[in-house]
């Protein structure tokens, strides 16, 4: 049900308050709705993206880089979905290894997550396969729902316990004794006070943290000094750093002999999803990260720059490919890293001396990337040009600023903000608990990317439905 109104709302109408209308929102909601709880949604913006509303609400400066981050968060019903390409990647287990939660929890929520994003099978699922002596082969699916905007907005205008207030400017959380008693919020120029048994924050990556700092800082009594809040703030460095050339029938015969069997050239996608396997990771000591390789269009003259030098690396590889007429059968190549970020105290979400049109600080935002991370990179990029020589499939030729780390372009080019309100059992290191309750607080939830405790290189929304769908069952079950 969409309220245009919010006046004379009872206080326990609603059992559960959501600030933020994204997946990570939605999904609780529906998971709530199963249930037959009445749940509030309130959303900042409206149904439509508003640059200028972005720009006033969204902006934030990041030490040093030219980085608008309006422009990779969204004010508006659907939350980022709107800006999300469809992506989805299923977490390794391993990586679970220092959260609190154990992927198992999540997991058994698969079945609804796929539902949600409409998940369409091609001829395969997830899989991590075995495609090289040091790389797996993952596969990430591609959901049909990009835009929750388009899919649940009818949905939850029709349900009876879902109820949605939209241009409602979420302004702090109020509380005493370790409980919030009410939430602040404003519409049509109205100041509300609205009160739920629970209260969860679902507004952003960056977002969650940011309405947190900005409470705390206002009622210092109902949070714990020492809780890290902003701390530990990871995201996905996504750069391009090699080109080379590749026969294509030798790569396609590779796959042909491998357990990795058809996936390439099947689907129609001339592109493979190689990651590190974890010998080689801890080998030599790097994270995990994700490597694109896309076979382009002879015709496609992009970064034309790597190509003379492809040729003057490997002359031998491509005179001898030309003097025996296969031209056609060469394609370039580009390779695309998607990497893994440690969590770090230093970097971190922090309150800015600018504000908002309500009056709330901005953010500044501290990121670097560590030295593990460029070597990681470099790696990745020497032994993925070593596995085309040992098969003489192609060459690679990579970016220079790759080995050497003090010219390293620090590239912030991610849109996946995780981190800054981790997970974990000790409030020292973390904000919420395996249930992602705010510790210290009894009432307050946080979900959503924030939460991470670790990054992987995947893309997040999959995690992120899976953690808020478990997130709806545990609130069915301490209703």
């Amino acid at each position: 049900m969409i309220l245009d109104k919010l006046d004379n709302l009872k206080d326990d109408f609603f059992s559960v308050i959501i600030v933020g209308s994204g997946p990570a929102g939605i999904s609780t909601a529906l998971k709530l709705e199963q249930y037959g709880i009445k749940t509030l949604i309130i959303e900042a913006g409206g149904l439509d993206s508003n640059y200028q509303h972005n720009e006033e609400f969204l902006s934030g400066n990041v030490k040093g880089f030219e980085k608008d981050l309006s422009t990779v968060r969204a004010r508006m019903f659907g939350g980022t979905s709107s800006l999300w390409g469809g992506y989805c990647t299923k977490f390794e287990k391993y990586q679970f290894s220092n959260w609190p939660i154990k992927y198992e929890e999540i997991e058994k929520f698969e079945t609804e997550c796929k539902k949600i994003l409409d998940l369409k099978n091609y001829h395969t699922d997830f899989y991590l396969k075995d495609f090289s002596y040091n790389f797996n082969q993952y596969n990430p699916r591609f959901a049909k729902n990009i835009s929750f905007k388009e899919t649940f907005y009818e949905r939850i205008k029709n349900s009876k316990n879902i109820f949605l207030s939209l241009n409602t400017s979420f302004l702090s959380l109020k509380g005493s004794q370790k409980k919030i008693t009410h939430i602040e919020c404003i519409k049509n120029k109205k100041l509300f006070n609205l009160k739920s048994k629970f209260y969860v924050l679902a507004t952003g990556g960056i977002e969650n943290s940011r309405m947190l700092l900005w409470s705390k800082k206002k009622n210092r009594d109902l949070f714990h000094k020492e809780l890290p809040i902003g701390n530990y703030y990871m995201d996905h460095p996504w750069y391009t750093p090699a080109e080379g050339f590749l026969n294509y029938t030798k790569f396609v015969k590779y796959f042909k002999k491998t357990s990795v069997d058809r996936e390439f050239y099947i689907d129609c996608l001339p592109r493979v999803y190689l990651s590190p396997k974890k010998n080689f990771r801890n080998k030599n000591d790097i994270l995990n990260i994700g490597a694109y390789i896309k076979v382009l269009d002879n015709n496609d003259q992009s970064n034309k720059d790597y190509l003379g030098k492809a040729f003057c690396m490997a002359p031998n590889f491509f005179k001898n490919k030309f003097e025996k007429k296969k031209l056609n059968d060469i394609f370039r190549f580009k390779v695309s890293l998607h990497q893994e970020q440690e969590p770090s105290f230093q970097n971190k979400i922090l309150l800015s001396k600018i504000t908002d049109p309500n009056g709330i600080p901005l953010i500044d935002l501290n990121w670097k990337m560590s030295t593990k991370m460029k070597k990681t990179a470099k790696e990745i990029l020497t032994e993925l040009g070593n596995f085309f020589i040992k098969e003489n499939i192609g060459r690679i030729s990579i970016d220079e600023h790759i080995f050497n780390y003090d010219k390293f372009e620090e590239t912030f080019t991610g849109t996946h903000q995780m981190g800054g309100t981790c997970a974990g059992e000790n409030y020292k290191n973390s904000v919420v608990d395996k249930n992602l309750k705010v510790h210290f607080i009894k009432n307050l939830f946080v979900t959503g990317s924030s939460v991470f405790t670790t990054s992987g290189h995947g893309h997040p929304t999959y995690t992120i439905i899976l953690l808020s769908l478990r997130l709806g069952d545990h609130l069915k079950k301490i209703l």
